[in-house]
């Protein structure tokens, strides 16, 4: 079984001057994507039904993520989720929870809102889940042993407090990982975790370093049906280092 792990960030329209445009996905254009899903006999879920899914053999399924937890992710992306009857799973920098995009707001030139804890809880109310992006969006292989502990241990434990449940499953800062970052990742306690790695999931991959479909604006209907329907997403699918 091959389980699409698509990835998103921001749902809304690029605004001037955005450096990457490509990072941005219309709310119309979403609500496409999930018809086309639906007319395909697919469903939109989230990390940890796509990972029951893909154990059990069970077709059928998209798993749907969003990085870095953007307020347009609750106020764009979750009408369109309910109105399709799909989860999600959203990848939240615990340390910037109600402020904004720090790590890469010099680089894409456009101040970018995070999710509030209200926003957070009411995603998680509505049936979505919540995963880890580190505390800062660090670069991972940067950082100390201790270093890169403390962003994996204390955004869990930040975010399981908030929510008063577990966190299992995280998302790489830039994709950003290596054999010893996977072991750390491990350690912290995670089930999961997904990168920024070409190819669509297996029950062979390594569960913490999961490939993931990217889902980038202004690519038509026609390429996202063959990168959810298809073994397409595999052509350059990318091996694990």
């Amino acid at each position: 079984m091959r389980l699409p792990i698509l990835t998103y960030h921001n749902i809304g329209a690029a605004p001037a001057g955005a450096r990457m445009p490509k990072l941005y996905v219309t709310q119309q254009a979403f609500a496409r994507q999930c018809r086309v899903l639906r007319a395909l006999g697919l469903r939109g879920v989230s990390m940890g039904e796509g990972l029951q899914a893909l154990r059990a053999g069970r077709n059928g399924v998209v798993v749907l993520t969003f990085d870095d937890g953007y307020v347009d992710n609750f106020t764009h992306a979750l009408p369109v989720l309910q109105e399709f009857g799909f989860t999600a799973t959203c990848y939240v920098v615990a340390g910037l929870i109600g402020s904004f995009n720090a790590w890469d707001i010099e680089y894409l030139g456009v101040r970018k809102s995070l999710m509030n804890v209200d926003q957070l809880r009411a995603w998680r109310a509505a049936g979505q889940e919540i995963g880890s992006h580190t505390l800062t969006h660090p670069r991972l292989t940067s950082l100390s042993e201790s270093e890169q502990s403390r962003e994996l241990c204390s955004s869990k434990a930040a975010l399981e407090q908030m929510l008063g449940e577990p966190v299992p499953h995280f998302c790489y800062p830039y994709g950003d990982e290596s054999e010893s970052v996977r072991r750390a990742v491990a350690a912290a306690g995670y089930e999961s975790a997904v990168s920024t790695r070409r190819g669509l999931a297996t029950e062979r991959d390594d569960p913490h370093a999961l490939p993931r479909v990217s889902i980038n604006g202004g690519k038509g209907l026609l390429r996202f049906a063959l990168k959810v329907a298809t073994p397409y997403a595999n052509l350059r699918r990318e091996a694990v280092a």
